[in-house]
Order: C-alpha cells, then sequence, then structure tokens
C-alpha cells in the first residue's frame, strides 16, 4: 500500500473515536479531545491474523488495552496475545518467527544484531518511559537503608548504601529481568555513580519478573530492578522495599519497544505501520487518567498479569507506594512514573511523545553495552549512525505519526541535560567517544574509546 493510501485508512479512528495528540494541548496544558473520522478496517493488509508476544508486566498494557478496547480490529488485525514468562522465549519466539512481532526489551534489538546471533530484529516504537524501580530485601530496611524520598540527597543515600554492599562478607546478590533490559544499564549507572562497582562488588542475576517476591521471600536475592507491578507486589506483601524509581536514575528513559524481524517487516509493511498506529492510540488511552482505573482492571485478569489491582494501580495513577515496612506506608506522587504516550513534565517537550523511536536513546544504549564489555566492540564504531538505523528505524512510526497527526520532533537526536540523570551528568549523543571517556567505572579498560569502522 502506498502512503497516500495509508494516509486515506488511517485518519484517526471510526466515527466518533475520540484521540489526543500529544501535540494538542489547550491553554491550561490540558488535552484537547479531538473528533476525526476512521473507516473500521484497512483494506489491502498483506495480513491480518497475527501473533503478538508479552510478558505479563505493567508496560504490557498498550498491547493488552488495543486488544480488549478495538483499536487492533479498528485497523483490521485479528490479533492472538501469547503470554510468555521469560524474554528469552519473547525472544527466541521473534527469531522463529512464531510471533508476528512482540513487546520487548529495550536493548533486544541491539543485541541480537550486534551479539553472536547476529539476527535482524528491529524495534518499530517505544511502548513506553520510566516505568521500573529499584528494590531492596528486608535484610536492607533492617540495616537502616531507606527509600529515596527519606533522604536529602543522593549523596546522603550513596555514603549509607556504599557502607551497606561493603558490609556483605560475600557479594549481595541483585536482580535484573535480562541483560538486554534497560533495568540492567540503569542498574550498573546507578551503582557505579555510587563508586560501587558492578560485577566486581555486586552479582547480576537474571529472572522472570514475576519470580522476584519469591527469590526476595527466599532471601536468595538482595534486591532488583525490575518493572512493575512486580515491584508494588513485594512492597503489599512485605519482601521487600522500593529505594529508587527508576525515572530517578535517568528522567524519561525508554524502557519497552515493539520489536519485529526485518525480513516480516519488508514482507508486512502496511500491516506493520496498522499495527504501530492501533499501538499508539493504545498508548494514549492509557495516559489519559480517567482510564487507569480501567486499564489496571483489564491488567490484572488472570489471562494477563494475574495480580491484584492495588499492586497495579500505582504506577498508572502515580500514588507510589515506597515501603510498608513502617508502620506508615511511604506513598509519593510520581505522575510521570509510566509514560506510555506522553505527560507534561519538566524534562519533556511536547514533540517528545514516548512513542518516537529517537536515536540519541540508542546510542546511549550503545555506548553502555559498549562500558560493560557486553558486545563484541571495544571502541564506538564510526559507522554507529547506520548501526542503529538498521536497528531502531524511524521511518514507520514517523509515516504513522502523521497520519495520526502526532507532532514529530525536528531532530532524532536530543541532549539529555545534567538534570536527567541521578549523577548530573550530561549526554550529548552527538559526542559519545567524549561521554564514554567521562567514566571512570568501566568493564575493566582504561583505554580510550576511540572511533573505528567495522573493518578496524
Amino acid at each position: 500500500m502506498q502512503r497516500r493510501t495509508f494516509l486515506k485508512y488511517s485518519s484517526l479512528g471510526v466515527a466518533s473515536a475520540i484521540v489526543t495528540a500529544c501535540s494538542d494541548r489547550g491553554s491550561n496544558n490540558e488535552p484537547i479531545q479531538i473528533e476525526q473520522p476512521r473507516p473500521s478496517n484497512f483494506d489491502k493488509l498483506e495480513k491480518t491474523s497475527l501473533t503478538l508476544g508479552y510478558v505479563p508486566m505493567t508496560d504490557a498494557a498498550p498491547l493488552i488495552v488495543a486488544q480488549e478496547k478495538g483499536f487492533f480490529s479498528r485497523y483490521g488485525l485479528t490479533v492472538t496475545l501469547s503470554k510468555q514468562a521469560s524474554w528469552e522465549e519473547i525472544e527466541k519466539g521473534l527469531l522463529e518467527w512464531r510471533f508476528d512481532a512482540a513487546q520487548a526489551l529495550y536493548g533486544m534489538p541491539m543485541l541480537a544484531q550486534l551479539g553472536a546471533k547476529a539476527a535482524s530484529m528491529v524495534a518499530l516504537m517505544t511502548l513506553n518511559l520510566n516505568g521500573s524501580a529499584i528494590a531492596l530485601s528486608q535484610k536492607a530496611w533492617k540495616a537502616d537503608i531507606r527509600p529515596s524520598i527519606d533522604y536529602v540527597n543522593f549523596q546522603e543515600f550513596s555514603d549509607s548504601f556504599i557502607k551497606y554492599i561493603r558490609g556483605f562478607q560475600k557479594s549481595p546478590n541483585f536482580a535484573i529481568e535480562s541483560a538486554a533490559s534497560i533495568e540492567n544499564y540503569l542498574y550498573r549507572y546507578w551503582l557505579a555513580a555510587m563508586g560501587i562497582a558492578p560485577e566486581k562488588e555486586v552479582k547480576f542475576t537474571e529472572i522472570s519478573p514475576s519470580q522476584a517476591i519469591f527469590k526476595l521471600q527466599a532471601g536468595s536475592i538482595d534486591g532488583s530492578c525490575i518493572g512493575e507491578p512486580w515491584n508494588q507486589d513485594a512492597v503489599l506483601k512485605k519482601a521487600a522495599f522500593v529505594t529508587y524509581a527508576s525515572r530517578d536514575i535517568w528522567k524519561g528513559h525508554p524502557n519497552k519497544v515493539l520489536a519485529a524481524m526485518q525480513g516480516w517487516v519488508d514482507k508486512n509493511p502496511t500491516t506493520a505501520k496498522a499495527l504501530v498506529a492501533a499501538l499508539i492510540e493504545a498508548c494514549q488511552f492509557c495516559d489519559r487518567p480517567e482510564n487507569h482505573a480501567d486499564v489496571a482492571l483489564l491488567l490484572a485478569q488472570s489471562q494477563y498479569l494475574n495480580a491484584e489491582i492495588k499492586a497495579i494501580e500505582p504506577s498508572l495513577g502515580g500514588k507510589y507506594n515506597y515501603s510498608q515496612l513502617a508502620d506508615q506506608e511511604g506513598v509519593a506522587s510520581i505522575p510521570d512514573f509510566n509514560i506510555f504516550h506522553y505527560r507534561p513534565t519538566d524534562y519533556l517537550k511536547q514533540s517528545d511523545c514516548a512513542n518516537y523511536p529517537w536515536r540519541s536513546h540508542a546510542v546511549w544504549l550503545l555506548t553502555q553495552m559498549i562500558r560493560w564489555n557486553q558486545i563484541d566492540r571495544r571502541e564506538y564504531p564510526q559507522n554507529a549512525d547506520e548501526i542503529l538505523n538498521k536497528i531502531y528505524p524511524t521511518e514507520i512510526y514517523e509515516e504513522v505519526a502523521k497520519a495520526l497527526n502526532i507532532l514529530l520532533p525536528t531532530d532524532k537526536m536530543k541532549k539529555e541535560p545534567a538534570t536527567a540523570f541521578i549523577d548530573g551528568r550530561e549526554f550529548d549523543p552527538s559526542q559519545p567517544v567524549a561521554y564514554l571517556n567521562q567514566f571512570v567505572l568501566r568493564a575493566g579498560r582504561s583505554k580510550i574509546f576511540a572511533l573505528r569502522t567495522e573493518r578496524d
């Protein structure tokens, strides 16, 4: 289907459908509701029956909402959602083409392409920003470590936490969802910002997110950095407390993406656009405050997250519960804990929709993979733009966003100000080598990370 035909069939919703574009806001910064007609389905889709993989987490909400609220069907798609216990199964399902697309970890496409598999997995859009947290076991509480909101600043927390970590006879065991998860890199960034060397001073274990509470209760892990609702589940059951929300490590960091194989996209380009369009609308739905209770009810169902509503609601509505280990609940307002499309914040512009596959986000991830020696590259590659264009293409998202009247940024790269990161370090994506060289703690190398070509 040519672009003009796609635009014809995607001019925003069934009759009377209400869609909020992130660029359309009133004088009080409130969303303006726009009514525009859309036919009930697409013509000439290459494939109409899709299987999408997901892991039961709050940031799977766009897929579940798109299914339950009819966004998929409005675009002519019949979707089967396939729940998987681990990210390893998601990756396997994509590589074997059992899934047409899937909710995936932000780093999964990059590791698939640059790692040993050398598989052409791509990210078509970002599903959410922020959305995760660092939880610590009761052992840390008994050692007088507290939630970040109880400290004056990060330095005060750091002074206490360093003493706690270095008081272990054996390295404490911290859990992550996967080496490809953004939480893995944020966890390392957070530790290194305190002067704690990842791998040397702490041990990392990969777990299924829903199993974190059992590991915490059994004492086999000392903490975790995972997505919701499993941190809130552990807090409610007093197995752990949250010390830092991920948005306090990097405000506006990417989290999950919609991933597919490039071969599938090449074979089904119009279907890919329809899928992205349906999920953008679902993301918009998820961010509207009046829908949060409804979204929580949908996610809580046994066929989806099979979790308590009170564990799901806090990360959607922004009343986040850090701890129940004291006499009084440690609840704080974090309205941007999860951003599925757009919410007004001090670090996002109106064109900074969560779903845009920012090239600068990919640059940051590549610097951290090199920093921690997770790929077979010792220096930042000279042809990084070419590499990242293949892994995080923007064309499909941009075409769909134009059809949905969503404002696009003028540049694929954006600076992250010093205030965005917990260590007050600015990130300029146009200077990745200089950025890498700022870090004292990295995977055992002191040499300069120089530019190189793939032939070097």
